[in-house]
């Protein structure tokens, strides 16, 4: 553990993934999605959904193949951004326990904490506008037009840029495969955080190290 340690806090920066990492709002994002499948007639299934959506990162386009559904994608993800609105807008998205302390640990260390996700950064910004106390986020890196979402490379890779950083001075902690995946392609060493939704998926993808929230906190104090 303290070569983990050393690993750790040997980076300049450290890349957060929001979903499943910082905030636990995985299950929103589910409910969100839920509402826009059902209003074409389809159930999704929660169990299925961390693997498809979260952990792999198919999403909308498996669901519709799996299950032979007539719809149009597109309408599908807006319906479902909307749904996603309308449940944080009501403070439905909270931060993990342990990622106050963590970032401001990180933060003393001297360590950037920058966010680079999937998701819009107006999602993220309202989320983290939300909290009793502010954390310690210097930069928040969110999905824009014509960027690839993870698995592809290019969020890191813009966080990168924007840290003016090479790729090993930068450490990413992720929750997903895809997140993972996006990290290796980067060429940034990565953490897995292990939460109940994700615990029971395995990948091939590289990472120092699988870890809960707290032990991640028990391991930088």
């Amino acid at each position: 553990m303290l070569n983990l340690k050393h690993k750790i806090l040997s980076k300049k920066a450290i890349l957060w993934d929001f979903d499943g990492c910082l905030c636990d709002s995985e299950r929103i994002h589910f409910l969100a999605y839920a509402k826009a499948f059902a209003h074409i007639g389809h159930t999704l299934n929660e169990y299925e959904y961390y693997e498809t959506f979260t952990h792999t990162g198919a999403g909308v386009a498996k669901e519709i193949e799996t299950y032979n559904i007539s719809c149009n994608l597109e309408e599908i993800r807006t319906d479902k951004a909307k749904h996603y609105w309308e449940l944080i807008s009501k403070g439905a998205a909270q931060i993990y326990t342990e990622i106050p302390e963590i970032l401001s640990i990180l933060k003393r260390n001297g360590h950037v904490n920058a966010i680079a996700s999937n998701s819009p950064a107006s999602e993220i910004n309202l989320i983290l506008s939300q909290q009793k106390e502010k954390l310690c986020i210097d930069h928040v890196i969110g999905i824009e037009p014509g960027m690839r979402k993870k698995p592809y490379p290019d969020l890191y890779l813009k966080a990168l840029e924007v840290l003016k950083i090479s790729p090993s001075e930068a450490l990413v902690i992720e929750d997903s495969e895809r997140g993972l995946l996006a990290a290796q392609a980067a060429g940034c060493d990565a953490l897995w955080i292990k939460t109940n939704l994700n615990e029971r998926f395995e990948t091939k993808a590289d990472h120092l190290s699988r870890l809960t929230h707290e032990q991640l906190l028990q391991i930088i104090k």
